[in-house]
């Protein structure tokens, strides 16, 4: 079983007293990495067998149970006071479950929860859960995550041109850049980046659209037409990296703006697509109303446009690119950082502006290669006075001074927060 670089984050709250919620896309590997723990704590630990309680809601049988608290405080050993360990697969498919948590969190410590999701909005309704939870986001593979699967050697590369991207030659960077666009071609699912076979990724993208469509929607908005959906999501994929703009989605998708809106929620809150805010300090000068679009997997935004034909050095792969550099961020990120973009309404802009306490970081991506700095990431420069800019690019790696700010130009696949980190 392939390790998730997210499971140290999670093994190392494994003996604290919070549940722990593992909260993603549909199949964006959440069960694999609950029955890694289950494997470590026996294998490692040296748990019972008996110890470790596992249910999984999409079972009739198990959903019944945690859909009546009398019925799991009687299957489950109360009066046992040694360490158990409870797993449950998409506890959000009960209704009642949040009241039965809260009594085995505050009443019987002798049990860990370690649980799943696939909608983010009831963390915030559901106050019997408030202050007992650690939440971890998973997200599709990253970069770094699927040359560990496919390829190591690339890897070490990849590490050394995060950390030392002069020491790279250019041979290195363009077998870097082929595997990137292999990559970002198909996505970062775990059961698509395990098959070689091509025709089996596009059936397993495909399955994955409509489980969930079919499950996902329905499920928590059961009044939405599928159809519509499918239409609203390949009307997004088109426009990944552009304003949303919704009155031209609500003609072309023939929803209503209310709707509408409803739809994009309930995207964002079930992790198929992502909205970045603009930033902004002043209101009359800089453009402050819509996010920008993306969805949150390269390979299923590629299906939606039944398009694997990714060209480098193209305007149409500067919008694939973008969106894939914008989620490799989310997967990186951390609660102090945030995410937006810039646009002013004379006209500059600038793709990404990473915010950290109070230091502000512009990036600018490019589908080809570059070594002048863009007049966007020139005009943020004067207004912000930021020490630190990055140019993502085809190749070139040098960096360059405006005023008193370093620009780095770095290859597509270079990952700003993980530099910044150090």
């Amino acid at each position: 079983m392939q390790e998730r670089s997210i499971f140290p984050q999670i093994w190392q709250e494994i003996e604290s007293d919070k549940i722990l919620l593992l909260n993603g896309a549909r199949q964006i590997g959440k069960t694999s990495l609950m029955q890694m723990i289950r494997e470590k704590l026996i294998t490692d630990q040296k748990v019972p067998a008996d110890h470790i309680h596992w249910f999984d809601l999409e079972k009739v049988e198990d959903l019944s149970i945690w859909s009546n608290q009398t019925a799991v405080l009687s299957i489950l050993p109360i009066n046992d006071q040694t360490k158990h360990y409870i797993f449950i697969d998409e506890f959000q498919l009960s209704l009642t479950i949040g009241a039965t948590l809260k009594v085995l969190h505050d009443h019987h410590p002798q049990f860990k929860i370690i649980i799943t999701g696939s909608a983010s909005w009831y963390l915030s309704l559901d106050e019997s859960m408030a202050g007992r939870k650690r939440v971890f986001a998973i997200w599709p593979l990253d970069f770094p995550e699927y040359l560990t699967w496919k390829n190591e050697r690339l890897l070490k590369y990849y590490q050394l041109g995060n950390q030392n991207p002069n020491q790279l030659t250019l041979e290195i960077v363009q077998l870097l850049n082929t595997a990137y666009v292999d990559f970002i071609r198909y996505g970062g699912y775990p059961a698509v980046v395990k098959t070689d076979n091509r025709d089996e990724k596009i059936k397993i993208l495909e399955e994955l659209l409509n489980s969930y469509i079919l499950k996902d929607i329905q499920l928590h908005q059961f009044t939405a037409n599928s159809l519509q959906v499918k239409k609203l999501l390949t009307l997004l994929a088109s426009q990944a990296g552009s304003l949303l703009d919704i009155p031209g989605l609500a003609l072309n998708s023939g929803l209503k703006r209310g709707v509408l809106e409803n739809r994009l929620d309930l995207l964002q809150n079930t992790f198929i697509a992502h909205f970045v805010r603009p930033y902004f300090t002043n209101k009359t000068k800089e453009l402050v109303k819509n996010p920008k679009i993306y969805l949150i997997d390269s390979g299923l935004r590629q299906f939606l446009l039944n398009n694997f034909s990714v060209q480098p050095k193209t305007a149409s792969f500067g919008q694939t690119v973008e969106n894939a550099i914008i989620v490799s961020l989310l997967k990186t990120w951390d609660p102090l950082k945030q995410i937006y973009y810039w646009r002013t309404k004379s006209g500059q802009e600038v793709d990404i502006i990473i915010k950290k306490s109070e230091a502000l970081i512009p990036i600018e991506i490019k589908a080809g290669d570059a070594n002048q700095i863009p007049a966007g990431i020139k005009s943020f420069i004067n207004q912000y006075k930021p020490s630190h800019a990055y140019v993502l690019n085809w190749s070139i790696i040098e960096s360059q001074k405006y005023q008193s700010c370093q620009v780095d130009f770095r290859p597509l696949w270079f990952v700003p927060s993980l530099a910044l980190n150090r």
